[in-house]
């Protein structure tokens, strides 16, 4: 009986020792795409760090984000938690159709009002006609998906807010246009919080009937990106479900565009909408206008109609400004996320026309970063 008992000691010890050999010798990885985050670096040591506890820290930390077969882990702790009659994993749902989709954030209804009044007193402030176009949150317009108990989303609040708190600028509703085309239309991805292309150019078309502005409507090519894994795939740990396909759609018009980049500290500038180095990695979604960045600006160089559009905008906007850069002599696209400087300049600058803001619905009400517009 003894010798079993220690047979299984010394297999358990076994176990924890391949652990720790592998943990040592295994090349380590700077981000993962499977969880879309950067992987913590070792901990640089010092006397200070030491003593305030963030030395030891850190390295938890860093044992956390390269401990062998995470990836397994993490996938068998979200099935497991599916067997065991849960709704999802990491704060998704696991839906019908194979959508995954968010639970809704934390609803804070005075941050909304601050963040809607701060944004058409800064349009009225500059005397410039400005429209809201806000994004329903997927788990609102696809409740029918939905797992049976579920959280209750926040958008009719919201958008009652936003429409009795932006003054004098236009407030676009999509929550019709999008429940009546969700039958028929993918206005989601599945693995993904963002609107696929047939999404924004819903979006899109909603915008231009309500501003009476012609809509591109002839496209010459479109293209298909397979395998690609959202964000809510990589939060769910669901490492099972099948990958969306990412549509890009070329105008007809063949219009010469210049896109710059604007990161602050370095600044690039590119003849294209599309970045097909993305199509390499699990988030094809920065194939649209290269991702997150300060500010873009798209030049149609093709249109001298005089209008010149600012976004103020989350990441929901850049399968849609591909869409509406063809009505608009310049595009300039700006990330309060990313940019602390004066929009105030740029809208003088650029000889700016038009305000748009376009967030999702839970981000407006959320952000704290509208407060640095200035």
């Amino acid at each position: 009986m003894k010798k079993v008992k220690h047979f299984t000691a010394y297999i358990f010890l076994a176990f924890i020792a391949s652990f720790a050999i592998m943990l040592i010798v295994l090349p380590k990885q700077s981000y993962s795409q499977n969880e879309k985050h950067s992987l913590a670096p070792f901990p640089s040591f010092s006397f200070d760090s030491l003593f305030d506890g963030s030395y030891f820290k850190g390295i938890e930390t860093y044992v956390s984000d390269h401990f062998p077969l995470r990836t397994a882990f993490v996938g068998i702790n979200a099935y497991y938690n599916l067997f065991m009659g849960e709704n999802g994993a990491n704060g998704v749902y696991k839906c019908k159709d194979g959508y995954l989709i968010a639970t809704p954030s934390e609803f804070n209804e005075s941050r909304c009002r601050q963040n809607t009044e701060r944004l058409a007193g800064f349009a009225d402030e500059k005397r410039l006609e400005a429209s809201f176009l806000i994004i329903p949150t997927p788990g609102y317009i696809l409740e029918d998906k939905l797992p049976e108990n579920h959280e209750k989303y926040h958008d009719d609040e919201i958008f009652g807010i936003i429409k009795a708190s932006c003054g004098n600028a236009d407030f676009i509703d999509l929550r019709s246009d999008f429940n009546k085309n969700k039958s028929d239309t993918d206005i989601y991805y599945k693995t993904d919080h963002h609107m696929t292309t047939a999404g924004s150019y819903l979006a899109y078309l909603s915008f231009c009937a309500y501003k009476g502005i012609v809509p591109v409507s002839d496209f010459s090519e479109t293209e298909i990106l397979t395998d690609f894994y959202g964000t809510n795939y990589s939060k769910s740990g669901l490492w099972f479900e099948k990958p969306d396909e990412i549509e890009i759609r070329r105008s007809a018009s063949n219009n010469e565009y210049e896109v710059v980049i604007d990161d602050v500290d370095e600044k690039h500038t590119y003849d294209t909408l599309y970045f097909y180095e993305h199509d390499g990695n699990m988030d094809k979604y920065p194939v649209f206008l290269n991702g997150n960045h300060a500010v873009v600006t798209i030049n149609n160089k093709s249109c001298d109609n005089g209008k010149r559009l600012m976004m103020i905008k989350d990441s929901y906007a850049h399968c849609f400004a591909t869409f509406v850069c063809e009505n608009y002599e310049e595009v300039c696209m700006v990330d309060l996320r990313y940019y602390r400087g004066s929009v105030s300049d740029i809208i003088e600058n650029d000889g700016i026309t038009e305000l748009m803001y376009l967030f999702s619905a839970e981000n407006l009400a959320g952000l704290s970063d509208i407060a640095w517009l200035k």
